[in-house]
């Protein structure tokens, strides 16, 4: 395992969530690699205060903000790869503001909370495949889609036909998470189901730049737009779920 593949497993080590094989090669790295090991110990650490902290929610337009500020300064976009040349994998050294920083990041894209909204929406993903009850509404037109939530929820979700991308619509159903209504709109690419949520934002300020996250052997997919929240799940490989908020969010 060398250093770019170790940054792709650290978080996943941390959260036990590794094979033991995995988990094998991390700690192997880990002893040969003070670079890496320093990386490690920083996250260690930022994780440790974030559990151990009370904190509240953050609003989208401070995310945004960080995010904004974060790409000024290194020229890239914010994802978890890039944090990890700011804490000294690969040479270069970790500067206190840079830490400081990172540690905002992670508070506010992987907090606690954060992760129990991503739980609970890998939960309904999985119970309504478990039940054959993928689709409450189920059809490939999006016309037909888009109606039948009227009435059901007091948003209009924007329903997408991406056959011609290779994302087949298969239909929609209500769903209830963390005291939400939301619509779930089902989506299949090749034996893969992929569920899109939408929900009202409880902030008015757009994050348009998708964020990934991998929990349980799933892949998510989250941003907000004009006034709604988008989560998508699936155990669909990262590129292509990622490919889909793309055409979600340009379409």
């Amino acid at each position: 395992m060398n250093c770019d593949e170790l940054k792709t497993q650290l978080e996943s080590y941390l959260d036990g969530e590794l094979t033991l094989s995995d988990k094998r090669d991390v700690e192997e790295h880990l002893n040969d690699c003070t670079g890496c090991t320093q990386a490690f110990d920083a996250l260690r650490f930022v994780q440790t205060q974030v559990r151990e902290s009370d904190y509240k929610k953050v609003p989208a337009s401070l995310k945004l903000n960080i995010q904004n500020q974060l790409r000024d300064v290194t020229g890239e976009q914010t994802r978890r790869a890039g944090w990890f040349t700011w804490l000294g994998v690969g040479g270069g050294g970790m500067a206190a503001g840079a830490l400081a920083t990172w540690a905002i990041m992670s508070f506010v894209l992987f907090s606690p909370l954060h992760n129990q909204f991503a739980d609970s929406i890998i939960e309904s993903h999985i119970s309504a495949l478990m039940v054959d009850h993928a689709t409450d509404v189920k059809t490939s037109d999006s016309h037909t889609v888009k109606p039948w939530f009227n009435g059901r929820v007091d948003f209009s979700p924007p329903v997408k036909d991406l056959h011609a991308e290779g994302f087949e619509l298969l239909g929609g159903r209500l769903d209830y998470l963390q005291g939400k209504t939301v619509s779930a709109l089902v989506y299949k690419r090749r034996a893969h189901i992929i569920n899109a949520f939408v929900f009202k934002s409880e902030d008015a300020t757009s994050l348009t730049t998708p964020t990934l996250m991998q929990r349980h052997g799933y892949n998510l997919v989250y941003w907000s737009k004009d006034g709604l929240e988008f989560w998508l799940v699936s155990d669909l490989n990262k590129k292509e779920i990622s490919q889909l908020a793309q055409l979600f969010i340009k379409t």
